[in-house]
């Protein structure tokens, strides 16, 4: 136990911060503050030395050194403040977790919990007297408790984090999914019948209604055949009837040869349009193989005169018979210069002879291509041809049934534009389908890992966990009592400890309730107390250090004749063999009369 004793404005203080700022505060200079005006310009670095078990560590910041700011120095090596809290966390074997900031369903992004955070619990400052960890909301607090009993890393696993993760995107896909039906039945109220959209849009729905369209459809056709024979029966004579109609029948024969010969001229041309860029190709090919070829002839007496690797020049080797870089036996002259030309020759040929069969089908592509165009143009003739002939008919034809033909070619429009609307509201409806899937395969996924989940949360026993920290309060609060009968009146500290929240009891009521100034700092204390009795504990990750910066004044009250009555039940436990290597750093006005301590003695007053 290490004590800071001297009156006020000696230093104690500013030592404390000067020490938090080692442990990785991301500041420029540990006195920042308007009261601590012009220290930073009279100091220029400090240091202490971390017994983290076995090892020491000696730390370092240097304020004034240019590129030091912001770093701190480890043994000499400089490193920013995160990564040596991280650093810190990794030797004092405190795991790394991620937490939620209140709801973890919520979408927000879980933040680290760092060593400064830890270091709120572990260090009390002198201006944070007021609660258990004074400016810490609630989700960082519950974090780094869970953190000190060894249970963040099991409530705040990566199976919880992706289960979370993969809960978010369920809940978005089916709000998506929600917004997206509501919008398709907005859209489709158009077209579909009002007790359909009463429904809601589905496969069921829109297949009535593209059958109701069909009927519709074919009703309108067969008016309109029915319009025209009753026009052609009162306007061609019954002589030319069976002309006219074999002329009908002949042109929809010459429509459908036409169509057929243009299908086959459009893929005749594309096949040659391909194959006359495949003889491009190999054209290429062949010029390319024959510049390889003359730059062979032209390189071929280069050797190789410096190593690859270092550029040092190649001493010969001493068998001559031997490649002089890999050590090889060397084949005779003849049958190695011949080799790459041989190769070279064959690819040539064989280019050459694909080069002649492309040609060849070049050739046999274009007479096709011709033929096709031939007998489309013959076709055309055939057509025209029935067409100038049928002429008069139809002008006839039309010119008596002209309104109600156009009236119903007005609603067949209509009803194939509303075909289209329909098809496009089909493949919207896919689109629906698609996000169901989507929602489906996470709930395949979250089910096995939501079982996980729930499994490891039932094992953790927050109980035992907050009992641990239970019974140091409560033994802190007891030792003050037999050092000074009924001075903790009040009932135990009960900790209510769950997977998501903490409080702290006193009796039926939440301490801040319960409590009066001068017990609150016998609860502040024992907080404290408590933390530091888990080091020992190999399932805890409490490192063994507690920083206490005790008030002047608590409530309008002198903390000085309480100083030594506070803090034996300290002494008391870092006297136990359980917490050897374990300290207390704590600052006071007197400390008259401890034994077992370190005291050191500021007297120097510093006045503005």
């Amino acid at each position: 136990m290490n004590v800071f004793v001297g009156p006020p404005n000696t230093g104690k203080t500013k030592w404390l911060q000067t020490l938090d700022f080692l442990l990785g505060d991301p500041g420029a200079n540990p006195y920042e503050s308007a009261e601590a005006e012009g220290l930073a310009e009279k100091y220029a670095a400090a240091g202490a030395v971390l017994q983290i078990g076995e090892d020491a560590f000696r730390i370092e910041r240097r304020w004034t050194e240019p590129g030091a700011k912001g770093k701190v120095f480890v043994d000499g090596e400089g490193m920013p403040a995160r990564e040596f809290q991280h650093w810190l966390m990794e030797k004092l074997a405190i795991p790394v977790v991620n937490f939620p900031k209140g709801n973890p369903m919520s979408g927000q992004t879980w933040p680290e919990l760092g060593f400064r955070s830890l270091l709120r619990h572990i260090h009390r400052q002198q201006r944070f007297w007021g609660s258990l960890v004074d400016l810490q909301p609630d989700a960082e607090f519950h974090a780094s408790l869970l953190s000190f009993l060894g249970l963040a890393d099991r409530v705040y696993s990566e199976d919880y984090g992706a289960l979370v993760k993969l809960r978010l995107e369920a809940m978005s896909l089916r709000a998506k999914r929600e917004q997206y039906g509501q919008t398709l039945n907005d859209l489709a109220a158009d077209l579909l019948d009002d007790d359909d959209v009463s429904l809601g849009v589905s496969d069921t729905t829109i297949f009535a209604a593209q059958q109701r369209l069909r009927d519709t459809v074919q009703k309108l056709q067969d008016k309109r055949m029915h319009v025209l024979a009753e026009a052609s029966a009162r306007t061609i004579p019954l002589a030319q009837r069976s002309r006219v109609e074999s002329l009908s029948y002949a042109r929809a024969e010459a429509l459908e040869a036409l169509t057929a010969v243009s299908r086959k001229r459009q893929a005749a041309e594309e096949r040659l349009k391909d194959v006359l860029t495949y003889r491009k190709d190999l054209a290429d090919e062949i010029d390319r193989m024959a510049r390889a070829a003359d730059a062979g002839d032209i390189l071929s007496d280069l050797r190789v005169t410096h190593c690859p690797a270092c550029d040092q020049a190649l001493k010969a080797a001493h068998d001559p018979e031997n490649c002089f870089v890999c050590h090889q036996r060397l084949p005779d002259a003849p049958e190695i210069e011949g080799l790459g030309v041989v190769r070279l020759r064959f690819e040539q040929d064989r280019l050459k002879g694909e080069l002649k069969e492309a040609d060849d089908l070049l050739d046999v592509l274009r007479r096709d291509v011709k033929k096709q165009a031939s007998e489309a143009w013959s076709a055309e003739q055939v057509l025209r041809a029935i067409e100038v002939e049928l002429g008069p008919a139809r002008q006839a034809v039309a010119a008596l049934a002209q309104a109600d033909v156009s009236a119903i070619d007005v609603a067949l429009g209509q009803a194939a534009e509303r075909a289209k609307q329909m098809d496009r509201v089909t493949a919207a409806l896919e689109l629906g389908k698609s996000l169901t899937a989507q929602v489906e395969a996470l709930e395949d996924q979250i089910r096995p890992l939501a079982d996980r989940v729930d499994e490891s949360f039932r094992a953790i026993d927050f109980d035992a966990a907050s009992q641990w920290l239970e019974d140091g309060m409560n033994a802190y609060l007891e030792a003050l009592n037999r050092e000074r009968p009924h001075t903790w009146k009040h009932s135990p500290v009960e900790i209510d400890l769950t997977r998501s929240s903490v409080t702290f009891r006193i009796g039926r009521k939440k301490w801040q309730g319960a409590l009066g100034g001068t017990d609150t700092l016998y609860f502040l204390m024992a907080y404290n107390y408590g933390l530091l009795s888990l080091s020992p504990r190999p399932e805890t990750h409490y490192p063994g250090l507690a920083i206490i910066d005790v008030p002047g004044e608590f409530s309008g009250e002198s903390v000085g004749d309480k100083e030594n009555f506070i803090v034996q039940p300290f002494i008391d436990l870092l006297n136990g063999e359980a917490l050897e290597g374990a300290q207390l750093i704590i600052t006071g006005s007197a400390f008259t009369g401890l034994t077992g301590v370190h005291v050191q003695t500021l007297t120097h007053v510093h006045i503005a």
